[in-house]
């Protein structure tokens, strides 16, 4: 298999995983001492959300020729925006879980008060995930500057094919985030990075089969934002 379809397979994957293991048995085991957190998030943390840090750095090493394109003062300078996305990306993840855990183990989460729960859930809702949404996308720009820079040898029909199939189960994830969430944090997000996304996808549309990286984001963020937009607002 083409690495490229590689990793966003290894990606689809992670994202199914992800989702199922929220339904899982994982969300009523508590963890000694004093139940501090539940297996779910120590699972998230540790271990999923890491698989989704591990794969855009593969991808980084292949937009970037194994990390070549980073000699550069302006390689140099994504490379820097794509940790400085990691960082954010995984601090408003861990803000997001943990904030998560206590909001729904010691609030009332369709009716609460007080100062102590109004915390729990700003922090699950919005500080944690407006934090994880910026350093996801400080993490994917730098990803399409370096394959707009470098593009790739041309896409197959067939490579192409896993590549849609790849990119329409992303498309499920961002609508969930986007359409189906309690807040509107990631409606705001999948719909800028749809218009970033379908702007690099203008850019080089007569030769998508090149940009393997933009397009899949693209079809997927475009994709995902039109549904979330069609349940929120139907």
């Amino acid at each position: 298999m083409n690495t490229f379809n590689l990793l966003f397979t290894l990606n689809s994957l992670t994202v199914i995983l992800v989702t199922l293991e929220r339904y899982s048995f994982t969300t009523r085991i508590l963890l000694n001492p004093y139940g501090f957190l539940r297996l779910h998030e120590l699972v998230q943390i540790t271990t999923l959300i890491l698989f989704t840090v591990i794969i855009p750095f593969f991808i980084l090493r292949l937009v970037t020729s194994n990390f070549d394109l980073l000699k550069s003062t302006k390689g140099f300078l994504l490379g820097l925006l794509f940790i400085i996305g990691i960082y954010f990306y995984a601090t408003g993840n861990g803000i997001h879980e943990l904030s998560s855990f206590n909001f729904n183990q010691f609030c009332n989460v369709t009716n609460f008060q007080g100062s102590l729960c109004g915390s729990f859930f700003i922090n699950d809702y919005y500080t944690g995930n407006i934090l994880y949404f910026l350093g996801a996308a400080l993490t994917i720009i730098p990803l399409l500057l370096f394959q707009k820079i470098n593009p790739t040898k041309s896409f197959t029909k067939v490579q192409l094919a896993i590549l849609l199939i790849n990119s329409l189960v992303y498309a499920f994830t961002i609508f969930a985030y986007a359409g189906l969430d309690r807040v509107i944090v990631g409606l705001i997000y999948s719909s800028i990075m749809a218009l970033i996304t379908l702007a690099f996808f203008l850019s080089i549309r007569s030769d998508f089969r090149r940009y393997p990286v933009i397009t899949y984001n693209a079809f997927a963020y475009i994709l995902g934002t039109i549904a979330a937009l069609l349940v929120r607002f139907h």
